[in-house]
């Protein structure tokens, strides 16, 4: 922002763009970098203000972090030759000049022409000896001219005739050596090619047909010869003119592309064996050299040659080369296989890069960054910076410096100094004008749930029931306290006072813990009486009757007060937080010291990927994203962990979780009533939900009008009960009031259509947000109103609290809907994580990352990745693991099933040398658990126990034909238009969808969005890309024989999402059909 601002002043727009850009290439860039491909003032401050604003622009390029992996120089073959090239480049840059001029000199020598003189006439045209010359001169000198600034090849991939460059850049030869293998070849080419005539001429065509299918094909033509596989589906081929006209008439009948190519004879093919003898005699003398930097061979099949190796570049191997196939396609499969991302074709017009970005597209690379260098009717010295800079800003070097030229005279501008940014990190309090924590009640926080709560120095402290007097007084107007009971008295050693008050009809029960470290004792607990909440406006959300229940034999006054002389209580026992969580999962205890609605934070949150603190207690659970699954999931964990009757399972889709919260509250302290009412429902099954409702409102509004009837403010108290039951309304009535949290939330009116969180990230700001300003976003494109300052700031706070980031308020601010503030939040999400490579580990024990349970180390869980996801989702598993078992997870890495197995043992067995072996994994990971077991099996080792979680197969196999694929893009899309406001009008290329296989498909759905101007997060792509391959991948797993122990842990039934999706999911087998392959 300062040198936009800069840049737009006098001084900046009189200052010389040269001077700017040198002062700038002398700071310190970091991992992030952009450059503004400027001509003018204007361009430059266009590109600056796109930079400030994160926004993007044809003039910028940028990258936030450099590829792990060095950049790919490609050498292409025979066919980017045009008349006037290196025409313009050689006239203006003297740099490539030179370089092109020692070529010159040594093709003079060698063929008794320049080929310097041809780049500058206009009338040149080349034929097929002067082509590869001219070709060969321009990457050489290219080559040099990069270097000169600073550049460096990471590794080279040679095409054909580019194999000579290739041995100059590398160091395999000479260039006196590497001019004389291209003179000679090239000459002994365009000779041959002279004398055909009639039959003996021989075409190339290329086909699309893949390696595999080629094969195939070439049965019916015997005299076709394959001359280069040039992309994971095309090929192409060399024979007599009639078999290549017909191939090519075969493959246009067939919907596949056929062309021939403008050529007299069939490089690559038995062709080139009359020309053999006579260029290993040309070639005597050269001196093959060590090669200085690696290359993918074209020649040697999938063969990378590390610098140092064994002279390559051998009479033999230039032999090999031009009578047999190109394996270029195989080459830079191999180069993405080991990581790398940037491509950069050295060659006078781009003639490789398509093929490139075939192979790199096949192999789920859909973001590989490929360069040009120079381009036939376009600027040349602008396509040899523009090449430097787009290595640059993808963290490869480059001495941008050198560009602006150096030496005495050169000129640095007064640009502005880089600005430290200042952060305020103090916190801002206020003293409540309801008392501190060093006066009683202390200081004071409503709840989300609807409770409150103050906290006070226990030394401030002399009566209990004064301070729960006090406290009560800021919440209910004529407070009075009742019955009251002491569990222990205030210890010396005690912090701080907690005491919380639980609303209820006409009146609310307190409680007082005392905190030590991190553990509460119970002190006191009282019931209030109350004409009504104060502050609170008519019809605001009143939380269900939550009030402590005495224990067996305790009786109540005819004014419905507990008789403290017949209760029963609970020992003064301290409750620990951790004990608390990892306790979750068994039978919810009242005398835990943990409520019910904490609980039931902790079930619909672990079930819906929310942390309990984040979920928004007013908002619809279908708002916030839930399925069917995590129905069924929330459902089976209320019945069995409170012990209470069947909810109705659409209970958890129109309810929030204060609703949820009304029922088991209701359930669990009138279990009599509801057991009734569970043996009279109609048909002895799940209650009904609106009957629920409407009996518990019915029961509530009884026990408020006998309340009142007894208090000393009846008059208030017996108004304020229907209000009290208004507040609570049934499912039917949520419908159609709006998701505001200033009064009883319900379904949106929109819920149909609005989009709710997808991921992580996404969920995390929904549920926050809604905490923090008190309303539903109602999805997650849904536009957001305006936020105070002080709001955003709050939010913002929140947020980098959860997530330990460093959100800029700016961004908040300026962010339109969810979807958009998600992307901060996203980049901070897993920041934290314990990673190293795929592995995660998610437990370890006294610091140690590997164990051995023959030398006595605790025996390890090892998990694996579900799909789509990583293994951080099975954060709730570890909550119900001891303490004392380390827990370490295989993250996603790509390829088949098989392949992933494979790439993870090593690792595996470095961890943990020796079984006996647990591996538990959900979804796809539990199929890797099993492969990684069969393989453990079979190299000697115990596999003690293999854990599969909701993996399952369909019971009837669906045959993949062209009709069923079709039908599942269908569905597909119909998802997308639903889900990622895919533009339904857009043409969908279901051909082209059948035919792809099945990351082709994703990344053609992926086009179409980008067609329809839909904006997507990278995150979400990525997580929609891996669970569309992964469960594709599931979906068609043929699990082999195992011997050993396997246990299935599965839902009742898949969820709806993905029986729409897949219509064979609707049938499972109680085995998930594992018992076809498992005994035990």
């Amino acid at each position: 922002a300062d040198l936009l601002e800069w840049l737009e002043s006098d001084a900046g727009q009189a200052t010389p763009l040269a001077d700017i850009g040198r002062a700038l290439a002398h700071r310190n860039h970091g991992r992030s970098r952009a450059v503004v491909m400027a001509r003018s003032h204007e361009d430059a401050v266009k590109g600056v203000r796109a930079v400030a604003e994160g926004k993007a622009n044809p003039l910028v390029y940028s990258a936030d972090s450099p590829d792990a992996a060095s950049a790919v120089w490609l050498l292409s073959g025979f066919g980017s030759q045009h008349r006037k090239m290196a025409k313009q480049l050689y006239t203006e840059n003297p740099v490539f000049a030179k370089y092109a001029d020692r070529v010159d000199h040594l093709v003079q020598r060698e063929l008794g022409y320049s080929i310097v003189e041809m780049f500058l006439d206009d009338a040149q045209t080349y034929g097929i000896e002067t082509s590869q010359v001219g070709i060969y001169t321009i990457q050489v000198a290219l080559a040099d001219t990069l270097r000169h600034f600073g550049a460096q090849p990471g590794v080279l991939v040679p095409h054909s005739m580019g194999e000579a460059s290739a041995a100059y850049i590398s160091g395999g030869l000479s260039l006196e050596d590497a001019t004389r293998v291209i003179c000679q070849r090239s000459r002994l080419m365009g000779e041959g090619e002279s004398m055909l005539t009639g039959d003996d001429i021989r075409l190339m065509a290329l086909v699309e047909y893949s390696a595999e299918d080629i094969n195939d094909v070439l049965v019916d033509y015997p005299d076709l010869e394959i001359c280069v596989y040039a992309a994971p589906t095309h090929t192409v081929i060399g024979g007599p003119e009639p078999q290549v006209d017909a191939i090519v008439e075969r493959a246009e009948k067939e919907g596949k592309l056929g062309r021939k190519l403008q050529t007299k004879g069939a490089s690559h093919t038995s062709q080139m064996d009359p020309l053999l003898g006579e260029l290993a005699y040309e070639l005597t003398g050269i001196e093959p050299l060590r090669p200085t930097v690696g290359f993918y061979s074209s020649v040697d099949r999938e063969t990378f040659y590390r610098p140092g190796h064994e002279p390559v570049h051998t009479i033999d191997y230039f032999l090999k080369g031009l009578r047999h196939s190109v394996w270029f396609s195989q080459a830079i499969a191999k180069s993405v296989e080991n990581g790398h991302r940037t491509f950069l074709e050295l060659s006078p017009n781009p003639a490789v890069l398509i093929s490139v970005a075939a192979v790199t597209f096949s192999a789920g690379l859909h973001d590989a960054e490929l360069i040009e260098t120079l381009r036939r009717k376009e600027d040349e010295s602008f396509g040899v910076i523009n090449a430097l800079m787009k290595l640059y800003v993808h963290g490869h070097a480059v001495d941008v410096a050198s560009l602006f030229g150096t030496g005495a005279g050169r000129g640095f501008a007064d640009i502005p100094r880089t600005r430290f940014e200042r952060k305020p990190y103090w916190l801002k309090a206020t003293v409540n004008s309801g008392g501190g924590s060093g006066s009683i009640p202390g200081a004071h926080v409503a709840l989300p749930d609807g409770r409150h709560a103050w906290e006070v120095n226990a030394g401030a402290v002399t009566d209990l029931r004064e301070l729960v007097r006090a406290a009560a007084a800021q919440v209910l107007t004529e407070a009075t306290v009742g019955a009251a009971v002491a569990h222990g008295e205030i210890g010396a050693g005690e912090g701080t006072l907690t005491t919380t008050l639980s609303p209820h009809p006409g009146g609310a029960s307190v409680t007082v813990h005392a905190k030590h470290d991190k553990n509460f004792r119970l002190l006191f607990e009282a019931v209030v009486t109350g004409a009504t909440v104060a502050g609170t406006a008519e019809g605001a959300p009143q939380p269900a009757d939550s009030a402590p229940q005495p224990a067996d034999g305790a009786r109540q006054n005819a004014d419905g007060a507990i008789d403290p002389r017949k209760v029963g209580y609970i020992d003064n026992s301290v409750v620990v937080e951790d004990e608390i969580i990892d306790d979750i999962g068994n039978k919810w205890d009242p005398q835990s010291g943990e409520s019910i609605d904490d609980r039931l934070a902790i079930i619909v949150g672990e079930s819906m990927g929310y942390d309990p603190e984040d979920l928004p207690r007013e908002i619809p659970l279908v708002e916030l994203g839930l399925d069917s699954l995590m129905a069924v999931r929330i459902k089976n964990r209320v019945e069995f962990e409170f012990d209470i009757p069947q909810l109705q399972l659409q209970a958890m889709r129109q309810a929030n979780l204060s609703d949820v919260s009304k029922f088991v509250n209701y359930a669990v302290h009138h279990r009599d009533e509801l057991d009734d009412l569970a043996e009279n429902a109609a048909g002895g099954g799940e209650l009904d939900t609106a009957a629920l409702n409407a009996y518990i409102d019915e029961q509530n509004a009884k026990r408020a009008d006998s309340a009142s009837a007894a208090a000393d403010s009846a008059p208030a108290a017996a108004d304020s009960a229907p209000a009290a039951a208004d507040s609570a309304p049934t499912a039917a009535d949520s419908a159609q009031k709006p998701a505001d949290l200033t009064s009883q939330a319900a379904v949106a009116e929109a819920a149909g259509s609005d989009v709710p969180p997808r991921d992580a990230a996404e969920r995390l700001t929904f549920g926050v947000y809604a905490v923090v300003t008190k309303r539903s976003a109602g999805g997650i494109f849904n536009k957001l109103p305006v936020l105070e300052e002080d709001v955003a700031q709050a939010l913002t706070d929140k947020l980098n609290e959860r997530t330990g980031g460093d959100i800029d308020v700016e961004d908040i601010l300026d962010s339109e809907t969810i979807e958009e503030m998600s992307n901060y939040v996203r980049e901070f999400l897993d920041a934290a994580a314990d990673t190293d490579g795929f592995v995660r580990y998610l437990r370890l024990i006294d610091g140690k990352k590997t164990y051995d349970p023959q030398a006595g180390d605790p025996t390890p869980v090892l998990l694996f990745h579900p799909a789509g996801g990583n293994t951080s989702a099975y954060e709730a598993l570890l909550k119900r693991l001891p303490d004392s078992v380390p827990v370490i997870g295989f993250d996603r890495v790509e390829g088949s099933i098989e392949e992933r197995v494979r790439q993870y043992m090593p690792r595996l067995r470095e961890l943990q040398p020796h079984g006996p072996y647990v591996l538990v994994g959900w979804s796809l990971g539990g199929a890797l658990a099993y492969g990684a077991a069969q393989v453990l099996r079979d190299e000697g080792e115990e596999v003690d126990f293999v854990g599969l979680i909701d993996v399952v197969r369909p019971r009837h196999d669906v045959v993949e034909t062209p009709d069923t694929k079709r039908a599942r893009l269908e569905r597909w899309k119909d998802f997308a238009i639903r889900n990622y406001d895919l533009d339904a009008d857009i043409p969908i290329p279901m051909d082209r969808l059948v035919e792809a296989d099945d990351e082709g498909q994703f990344a053609i759905i992926m086009e179409m969005m980008s067609m329809s101007g839909t904006k997507i997060p990278g995150g979400i792509i990525e997580h929609q890309r891996t669970s569309f391959i992964d469960n594709r991948a599931l979906t068609n797993i043929a699990p082999t024989p195992y011997g050993g122990k396997v246990v299935l842990y599965r839902a009742d039934k898949m969820h709806d999402g993905a029986i729409e999706l897949e219509p064979q999911w609707a049938e499972i087998d109680e085995d998930g059909r594992w018992g076809e392959v498992v005994d035990d």
